[in-house]
């Protein structure tokens, strides 16, 4: 087993497969293991992997990582280090930066043939997608059939277009739900930017080229990440990739009365993304 940078967390080498994970905004060091708790419990149980639970993984190690939006330097190095909600409100471009660096991190300490499934919520699908097409073109040699798969969860790859909705939304206090950070007015001028949609589109055709598969979803009923900003699919299939998700319990710390948030919980998602990260490959 291999320490985390987490702390109390060790990694597992026995399995080929990591699952790493990135949350949104207003986010800290172990929010995106618990937002993804259920979905890690469902492989645990159903897909043979380890040490789902934050601080967990026992005398295996766990299959479970998280990246970083912010690090440190040791010994002439960058190592992921714990981050609080303000790490998340610098740049797309610093946050994308930091968690380059966390999965160059784990590249570096875990075995050669190792297989990252990359899985972001909001903010981390948006800094995973940018991370994987940079580690692709700066490292291909490097990168190359390491990053398995990318998936997404409400995440606004092509700006957050709130149109109408956000001017609602500001009425109604938006700025409580998504805070006016860098990162967040960045998104919002990407929405607006009519060249963005397909600068997103030709990346991730390189990176399917590049072998790693792709998979975006939506909820049906979110207003802060709509489906038309997250997804991306050819228009024939896009209805397969919104959900309907039940609605987060009220006094949940995950409820908001906007939908974004619950698609974290939506058993059907879980499905679809473990049929394509698939079982564990136990190492020999």
């Amino acid at each position: 087993m291999i320490d985390d940078w987490l702390p109390g967390r060790r990694i597992s080498t026995r399995g080929r497969k990591k699952v790493v994970f990135a949350t949104g905004v207003m986010s800290r060091s172990g929010e995106a293991l618990r937002q993804f708790g259920g979905f890690t419990r469902y492989l645990e149980n159903n897909f043979g992997y380890s040490g789902g639970g934050l601080g967990e993984g026992g005398a295996t190690g766990t299959d479970f990582l998280e990246v970083s939006y912010h690090s440190r330097a040791v010994a002439g190095a960058w190592q992921p280090a714990p981050y609080e909600a303000h790490h998340c409100e610098v740049g797309l471009g610093q946050a994308t930066v930091e968690v380059v660096r966390g999965l160059d991190w784990y590249r570096a300490r875990l075995p050669d043939d190792t297989v990252y499934h990359l899985v972001g919520y909001s903010l981390g699908g948006v800094t995973l997608f940018e991370a994987a097409a940079r580690l692709l073109q700066a490292a291909p040699t490097r990168w190359q059939g390491r990053l398995g798969a990318l998936i997404t969860l409400s995440a606004p790859l092509f700006g957050a277009d709130l149109g109408v909705e956000g001017d609602l939304l500001s009425m109604l206090g938006f700025g409580v739900l998504v805070p006016g950070g860098e990162a967040v007015r960045e998104l919002i001028a990407r929405g607006r930017n009519s060249t963005h949609r397909g600068d997103i589109e030709h990346r991730a055709a390189r990176l399917r080229a590049a072998g790693v598969q792709i998979l975006t979803l939506a909820d049906a009923d979110d207003v802060v990440v709509t489906p038309e900003d997250a997804i991306i699919a050819p228009a024939s299939e896009r209805d397969r990739h919104v959900l309907t998700s039940p609605r987060v319990p009220l006094g949940d710390p995950g409820n908001n009365p906007f939908g974004h948030g619950p698609l974290l919980r939506n058993t059907l998602a879980w499905v679809r993304m473990a049929r394509l990260i698939g079982p564990q490959e136990p190492r020999p």
